[in-house]
């Protein structure tokens, strides 16, 4: 194969940027960033990128020129958004919109990662089209700058994910990680059995993500595992592939955990629209923390 675009890709020391940079590298003239100086994609070219500062996107950019610009750089740690506001808005909302001001100017694709935070979890699953109602400052953050994408470019695609989880470099965020890593090392846990949604594969996830590059894909689209449950019900599966003790994990509710942010309860996402695009994968849960332990987790 040929490869003839360029795609530029933010976050890639991130568990899913890192999925993405790999997928991606395989059609596509790759350039790899991160704000972090060390890069865990070994093998592509890599650049230091903050999306946070518009002079460094425009330098960057304006240095490779790529025809796609996809951004995995987020803020993530929902709690730590409500005290830190103001750097929230800045990567999750700014940034966004520095990038997409670049794509305007030099007529380059967006492809943005949102969430199923941009919801209140009233009454999730959640379709493309349902109004957003945040009840979180990374909820609101990054439902600003999907907005801003929107204001500014006709040619993006905004793909919304939950609960991201995955085998990488970096896993901080990775639940199962998190519930294996706790019970092998015989701690009790609490997970909640109030929040719903549907568990995302990271492989999977950029695994579609270039299906909708080949097919040239604008607008919004939702992307989640095709298993919908709660977090305690999430828990049960991976104890059970793993063969770790269901008895350490403890059964409670959100509020009983006393978050600093407030969470979505049936949040999630509907995809019945990304399951009728040929060669989207869906892997089924079970069988994904299968693949999971028998490559060494």
């Amino acid at each position: 194969m040929t490869k003839t675009q360029k795609i530029l890709i933010t976050g890639t020391n991130g568990l899913l940027g890192f999925h993405l940079a790999r997928v991606m590298s395989e059609k596509y003239i790759l350039l790899a960033t991160d704000i972090q100086d060390h890069s865990f994609t070994s093998g592509f070219n890599y650049r230091l990128l903050d999306i946070s500062c518009r002079e460094d996107i425009f330098t960057v950019c304006s240095d490779f020129k790529p025809d796609i610009i996809l951004n995995a750089a987020a803020y993530t740690n929902v709690d730590d958004c409500e005290t830190n506001v103001e750097t929230a808005f800045v990567v999750n909302a700014r940034g966004p919109q520095f990038l997409a001001e670049w794509c305007l100017q030099n007529r380059a694709k967006l492809v943005h990662i949102s969430t199923d935070y941009i919801f209140n979890g009233q009454n999730g699953p959640y379709k493309e089209t349902d109004t957003p109602d945040p009840v979180s400052v990374y909820g609101l953050t990054k439902l600003a700058g999907e907005a801003q994408i929107r204001r500014l470019l006709s040619n993006y695609l905004i793909v919304r994910t939950n609960v991201l989880f995955g085998k990488g470099p970096t896993e901080k965020a990775s639940f199962v990680r998190w519930v294996v890593d706790s019970l092998r090392a015989q701690r009790l846990i609490h997970i909640v059995d109030d929040q719903y949604n549907n568990p995302t594969w990271s492989d999977d996830l950029a695994s579609a993500v270039r299906v909708l590059l080949e097919i040239n894909l604008t607008g919004v689209i939702n992307y989640g595992g095709s298993d919908y449950m709660n977090r305690y019900e999430f828990s049960q599966l991976i104890c059970r592939a793993f063969d770790l003790d269901t008895d350490l994990i403890n059964p409670v509710s959100t509020e009983r955990l006393a978050l600093a942010a407030p969470r979505p309860l049936k949040g999630g996402l509907d995809i019945s629209r990304i399951k009728t695009i040929p060669g989207i994968p869906l892997t089924p849960l079970e069988k994904i923390l299968t693949i999971i332990k028998e490559t060494g987790y």
